[in-house]
This record gives C-alpha cells, structure tokens and sequence, in this order.
C-alpha cells in the first residue's frame, strides 16, 4: 500500500466543516466520495486538522493509502476533476507508510480575518467589525497567551477533556488600511478556541476589558468570562507544519 500525502485548499462556506457527519455535506465527504469515483474503492482521508461548519483552509494537509500504482500527478489531476469548484487539492506526494497528518504535525497555524469596512464580498470571509479596534492593546493581550497555558477559558464546554493545555509559539494581531489579521501558531487547538479569543480580544480592542483581564480570564478556568465566539467566516487554516 501506498500513503499519499494531499495539500488541500478549500471554501468551507457551503459545508458543515469537514468530518463526515450523517445527513451532511462535508469537506471529508466530498473529498473521500471523489477519490471514491477515481480509485474504484471506498477509501478514508485523515486531516491533521478538523475545521468547523464556515472555516476554510488555504493548506489543510490530509493522508489516505492506497494500492494503485498511479502517479502523483495523476492522482491530482484525477481527484481535482471530481471535485466541486469550492475544494481543490494542491499538491500530492508520496510519504512514508508511518506518516499521519494529524499526529505527526508538530503545529498549526490559524489566520483571522475582520474587515473594517462593510462588502457583500466580503462576507464570506471576514467578520465584519464596526467599531475601531486598539491593535496595541490587542497584541499586549497577545503576550499573555504565549506559552503552555490551560485554555478551559475559551473552549466550548463540550470539548472539555483530560489535557486542556496548548503551547502557543506566535500570536499576533496586524493592520492594513482595510483589514485587522490575527494569526496564532499552536501544538494543537481546543474547540472554537480561535474564535472564543477573537470574541474576547474584540472586547479588549474596543476598551470594554482591560490587558490584565485576560489573564484573568485564563486562570479562572471558565468559559463564561470570556468573550463570545466569533463567527466562522474569518477564519482559516493556513499551515501545517511537521
């Protein structure tokens, strides 16, 4: 057998995220379906991230075996034209048998995106902020997510497990003339933790907390002292690394 490793880019607006749920289009059911439709075989794509209903990934990396001697450019191809316009398969190589997309990465990278000016065409992928946001203050804010913290705070309760720790090596918030990007590299992410921190970090931006709330926020363990969740159309998986 051989293990085929994929670079996905995909629009998540019309999908439910990307694991396979009944009754439910997903990226991986899609995916997996026109692989289907290619290698004659029902055959299962592991993700090394599992994005939500609305997220979209510029360089989601995905693994599945196969016995067929096709090469990888053929497999590309191949797939690609089974696929609908919204997801696209980037790259194909061939990866040693032990190889997991999920396990093996050492991190992710998340981008978020708020606009600062209302479009139609934007809505799809950004959130929209009306208000003037203090990038300084933000990003004093950022400072304290660094490291191994416990991140129970602004993760949604049902993702609640044994191990609530993330080790977040870069976190970060830019400005251009039209938009506010956040970007946040971790070992790995809790549910809806991304968008829990762009709710609460929009409230810090906007003067309604102060920088030390947030490690407040952090050590009390509680997800009802942070923000809300931000809507799903900003954010982006942006990269895998290994």
């Amino acid at each position: 057998m051989r293990n085929i490793k994929i670079l996905i880019e995909y629009d998540g607006t019309n999908y439910s995220g990307w694991q396979v749920q009944p009754g439910k289009k997903t990226i991986q059911s899609i995916l997996e379906s026109a692989i289907e439709k290619f290698l004659g075989v029902k055959t299962s794509v592991i993700a090394a991230g599992r994005t939500d209903a609305g997220v979209h990934a510029l360089n989601q990396v995905g693994n599945f075996t196969t016995a067929s001697d096709y090469d990888e450019e053929t497999v590309k191809q191949a797939i690609n034209a089974q696929l609908p316009e919204d997801i696209y398969i980037k790259e194909t190589i061939e990866v040693k048998s032990s190889f997991h997309s999920r396990f093996d990465a050492t991190s992710r990278i998340y981008m978020y995106r708020i606009s600062k000016g209302f479009s139609v065409f934007n809505r799809h992928f950004f959130w929209y902020c009306e208000y003037p946001l203090d990038i300084l203050r933000m990003n004093k804010g950022c400072e304290l997510l660094l490291g191994k913290k416990d991140f129970t705070s602004f993760a949604i309760a049902k993702s609640k497990k044994e191990n609530m720790c993330m080790h977040v090596s870069k976190c970060n918030f830019r400005e251009t003339n039209s938009e506010i990007i956040f970007e946040i590299e971790a070992d790995r992410f809790l549910h809806k933790c991304v968008r829990t921190i762009i709710g609460t970090f929009v409230q810090l931006g906007r003067g309604k907390l102060e920088v030390q709330d947030i490690e407040k926020i952090l050590l009390s363990k509680d997800r009802r002292k942070a923000g809300s969740t931000a809507p799903p159309q900003g954010l982006f998986l942006k990269e895998v690394k290994y």
